[in-house]
């Protein structure tokens, strides 16, 4: 969930990086999207139920397959490559597969499998333009869900090869399926205790 847009020149993640490490305890309020340093806003209630729905649910199967789910804190970045210039962070990440030492050491996932992001209407714009096309072009990654706040509505993105289907999921009863992890659930789970106008 991103606000504001500081107007500079465009950065690298090696320059973000050190601009975060500037701003101490207020670093995990940024994001780089395209160069841009992004300002996020603080979530909502709603947001935040929403973020708890869904990550709950995927930490509870996914900690049975060895797989790990990261809940807003974390960045993610194509792969090591400082001279890039995105360092988005999702509401939700879940990562498969092993990991080393140093890999706990590390403010960023490079290897996601699932990015979830929960829209508020201020930040649909970015978050289904330029964050979208970017989450499309990592190559581990085999699902994103971006999940309205304001509406019962999940877009679903599945990748096919090197093809990205989308399929919209707006009944209670309708049923994200996260093949790549062998993850299901109802869009009434996701917005569970959650008032919708």
């Amino acid at each position: 969930m991103t606000f504001a847009v500081r107007k500079l020149e465009p950065v690298t993640i090696a320059e973000f990086d050190d601009f975060l490490e500037l701003q101490g305890d207020e670093s995990s309020l940024y994001e780089l999207l395209d160069g841009a340093i992004v300002m996020m806003t603080n979530p909502t209630r709603r947001h935040q139920k929403i973020v708890g729905n869904i990550g709950t649910r995927l930490n509870l199967a996914m900690s049975k397959r060895g797989c790990e789910v990261f809940f807003g804190e974390m960045r993610v970045q194509r792969d090591s490559d400082r001279s890039a210039r995105d360092k988005p962070k999702p509401d939700v990440i879940v990562r498969c597969g092993p990991s080393d030492e140093k890999s706990d050491l590390l403010t960023y996932v490079d290897d996601a499998n699932i990015v979830v992001e929960v829209l508020s209407p201020s930040t649909m714009d970015i978050d289904r333009g330029r964050k979208l096309e970017f989450y499309k072009s990592l190559k581990t990654l085999g699902h994103i869900v971006i999940v309205y706040q304001d509406q019962m509505r999940i877009e679903h993105y599945k990748r096919s090869g090197n093809r990205w289907t989308m399929k919209t999921l707006s009944k209670p009863d309708d049923v994200l399926d996260l093949t790549a992890v062998a993850f299901t659930m109802t869009v009434a789970e996701a917005y569970f205790d959650v008032s919708i106008a």
